[in-house]
């Protein structure tokens, strides 16, 4: 352990490791032969110090705002980055990354994935020409500014449907590209004063839901408090790229402001590299990516490759969503 949410593996866990997820064949809908044939391997080859810290975050008694996970098996050879919709088995040598991050995925809760996001239980982040201006994980010239990941999913259906979590893990490393940015709700609330914290638990806010979501209709959440809780076990619905909030008074206005300078001080920048998986804990923990040109390979592809899962405590919630796959769903707002 490096530091209290940082875990290393050694060399010779990384190596036993590799060998063991190379032989499992990628099942990319997540089925449950191949959940359990991960799990097996997690459970007899993961080191003690790893287990503990991933049951005890699946708890949530107590629950990290992230993990870092260092020193992962990665695959050997890398060509070229893929169509992010459409993964083809000739980009890299093998499978290593997507089995990595779903076996970790499912010692921390239920992998989902959403039909749009691709149809695949991992998904490809690979910047695309055509939505370099997009506020999604597929964009590059704008930041993708802190947030909850599908924060109005919380309160569109009566259900929660916004992940429990998010899992990255680097496939291909570019250079010339952005860090992944980490804020920890707990410590940006405790700089906000009474009035803005009364203010952020208040229903004063609209949330917005992401134009991809948007096909039955239903564009915005009624009236929401952006935090719920207290402020040591906090909720927190915020999203901070433009277009997404709407605060309803100008105390609220205010507070939304003071919370969006309390997020950004205590932040940090990490690089999702090849080898490193970070856990977000998307209910307390925001996340951005910042806005980067990138570089491109002899192919043409962009040389940036992040994985990403989502993660639920279980997919009760997802019940009267359609299922196209195991562990893939269709929803649209």
């Amino acid at each position: 352990m490096i530091n209290e949410s940082t875990f290393e593996l050694s060399n010779v866990e990384r190596d036993k490791l590799w060998e063991a997820l190379d032989h499992v064949i990628y099942d990319p809908y997540g089925s449950i032969e191949y959940s359990v044939k991960l799990k097996k391997i997690a459970f007899s080859l993961l080191p003690h110090r790893v287990l503990t810290i991933l049951m005890k975050q699946k708890m949530s008694i107590a629950p990290r705002s992230y993990l870092i996970f260092e020193n992962l098996p990665i695959d050997r050879q890398i060509n070229t980055s893929p169509n992010p919709y459409n993964l083809d088995a000739s980009c890299k040598s093998g499978y290593i990354s997507e089995n990595l991050i779903m076996m970790f995925s499912l010692l921390i809760g239920e992998p989902y994935s959403i039909k749009f996001e691709g149809e695949h239980i991992v998904n490809n982040l690979v910047p695309l020409e055509e939505n370099k201006k997009d506020y999604t994980g597929l964009g590059s010239e704008v930041e993708l500014d802190f947030h909850i990941e599908n924060s109005a999913l919380k309160f569109i259906t009566g259900l929660n449907l916004s992940p429990k979590g998010i899992l990255l893990t680097g496939v291909r490393n570019d250079i010339d590209g952005p860090l992944t940015r980490i804020s920890d709700a707990r410590l940006a609330l405790k700089l906000l004063s009474e009035e803005d914290l009364s203010s952020l638990k208040d229903n004063l806010y609209i949330i917005n839901v992401p134009y991809r979501w948007r096909k039955n209709g239903v564009t915005s959440t009624s009236k929401v408090p952006l935090v719920q809780g207290d402020g040591e076990f906090p909720d927190i619905s915020a999203v901070f790229y433009p277009g997404m909030l709407e605060p309803q008074s100008k105390k609220a206005k205010e507070a939304l402001d003071h919370f969006y300078e309390a997020i950004k001080a205590v932040s940090f920048g990490i690089d999702v590299q090849p080898g490193r998986l970070l856990y977000i804990d998307n209910r307390m923990a925001l996340h951005s990516r910042d806005k980067f040109l990138g570089s491109f390979d002899s192919y043409e592809n962009p040389m940036r490759w992040i994985q990403r899962v989502f993660v639920s405590a279980d997919l009760w919630n997802h019940r009267y969503v359609e299922q196209i796959k195991e562990r893939v769903f269709d929803f649209q707002c």
